[in-house]
């Protein structure tokens, strides 16, 4: 009898192009999304003319955004008429806001999942698959879906699926926020506060170590009051540093693990205790985030940043003495309506005298369903523009000089990933988290190496390894 040597067919891999729009949040959801389709037999790519699924991870955090997305998925709807397999997922905060009117308005979607409910993702393309019918998910997580992620295995981490940079990683600790800032439209699209239970986090946190992660951020709306609704419902114990600063202590103690870093930090849950953490723990490293948006206290409360520009300076003295040498990034709006020419002063007076190490700042945009959007004394476009470029032309002034001040310094670099561009030049950044620049014939992706500074620009610092 003659023996059958052939091995079984295998189904060709289906070809998946994602596209990430906006915070490190939707990141971290795009990564989360490729590791469930793994299941799904998908791989990745970056032509769209071969691509069997795009999916759109998109933010709604500016205005027009989803103008943005409409013009998208015209440019794809003529790649389609070439490439007919294409299926079209559109995920993220305004898959949330606008989902059912981009359903009518465009015509070519076939899965729209809000960030919510990202989980459905897999049975949707399914679904969409059986029946050729549109498929819609929306809406927020409840603490039950959080409980009963927690008793899940360990999310699935594809370090091929990742990215070029597999060294520094993001895992979510919560979703929503409380806050309401009348600015911000974060709310309504991703919903109220939910946290994950601690042993999920380090459990993530666990297998992005072991899958090559050296470093990893945490990420939340508001990281600072991560915990609380644990607490309320008798989920966690209350303990005098809280409970973010413990699960950061819990994050820093798993082997491995050499960066710790967190973002978004609102100012006005930010504890002495937490401040007192960089002193403590050196995998906190020495930078941080921590947003402020005005330098007025008239404009911060018409935001209801729940702060005052007081209360900011104390929590920056609260780090700058627990870590002498830490650096500091915010987030500034101008332009923000009512927002006098004397209040946007107060704002560029406290740039000059924080020195923050960089910034991101906005000219203030409408969002539909906020309270601001409302607002009747609206700034005219051209003074948002005049003011926007002041306030960048001081900081970059700032960033310059801090970035010269670091000729001669010695830094620890984590280094992140190669040029694609100039092979043998390497990326990594250091403790107070500045890029810097190496030439080198060694592999130094993921290595933790002493750097002696040379050079420096508004971009990056340039180094040569001791």
């Amino acid at each position: 009898m003659q023996q059958n040597n052939q091995k079984p067919a295998t189904s060709p891999r289906k070809k998946i192009l994602v596209e990430t729009w906006g915070c490190q949040m939707n990141v971290a959801d795009s990564e989360k999304m490729l590791g469930m389709l793994q299941d799904q037999n998908y791989e990745t790519t970056q032509s769209p003319e071969e691509a069997d699924l795009v999916l759109l991870n998109t933010c709604h955090i500016r205005e027009k955004a989803k103008h943005k997305v409409v013009s998208r998925l015209g440019r794809l709807r003529e790649i389609q008429k070439k490439n007919k397999n294409m299926k079209i997922a559109v995920a993220g905060c305004v898959a949330q806001a606008e989902g059912k009117k981009l359903l009518k308005q465009t015509g070519n979607i076939d899965i729209l999942v809000g960030p919510g409910k990202i989980d459905d993702l897999p049975k949707l393309i399914e679904e969409n698959q059986k029946t050729g019918a549109q498929q819609l998910s929306i809406g927020f997580k409840k603490a039950k879906d959080h409980e009963e992620e927690t008793k899940d295995t360990k999310s699935k981490v594809n370090p091929s699926l990742a990215g070029k940079n597999t060294v520094s990683r993001y895992v979510n600790i919560a979703q929503g926020c409380d806050n309401f800032c009348t600015f911000c439209v974060v709310p309504f699209t991703r919903g109220r506060e939910i946290s994950l239970h601690p042993s999920k986090i380090i459990d993530d946190v666990t297998q992005q170590v072991e899958s090559g992660a050296r470093e990893v951020t945490l990420l939340g709306q508001n990281v600072n009051s991560y915990g609380h609704d644990l607490i309320r419902s008798n989920k966690l114990e209350l303990t005098n540093d809280g409970p973010f600063v413990n699960l950061l202590r819990d994050v820093a103690a798993i082997d491995g693990l050499q960066r710790l870093r967190f973002t978004t930090s609102n100012p006005h849950d930010f504890t002495l205790s937490l401040a007192k953490l960089f002193r403590d723990e050196r995998k906190l490293g020495k930078y941080i985030h921590l947003p402020v948006q005005s330098g007025s206290d008239v404009v911060l409360e018409r935001m209801k940043r729940k702060v005052t520009v007081a209360e900011y300076y104390e929590r920056i003295n609260w780090l700058q003495k627990a870590s002498p040498e830490i650096a500091i990034s915010t987030d500034l709006i101008v332009g923000f309506p009512g927002e006098t020419e004397e209040q946007f002063e107060e704002t560029v007076e406290l740039v000059k005298n924080i020195r923050y190490s960089f910034f991101y700042a906005f000219k203030y945009s409408t969002r539909k369903g906020t309270a601001a959007a409302r607002f009747l004394d609206q700034i005219p476009e051209e003074i948002k523009s005049r003011r926007l470029a002041k306030l960048m032309a001081v900081q970059d002034k700032i960033t310059i000089e801090l970035n010269k001040n670091e000729i001669g310094n010695v830094r620890e670099v984590l280094f992140q990933y190669e040029s694609s561009k100039e092979p043998g030049i390497y990326y990594g950044r250091t403790e107070q988290f500045r890029l810097v620049r190496v030439k080198s014939n060694h592999n130094l992706v993921g290595e933790l190496r002493m750097v002696e500074i040379n050079d420096a620009n508004k971009t990056a610092l340039v180094g040569s390894l001791l």
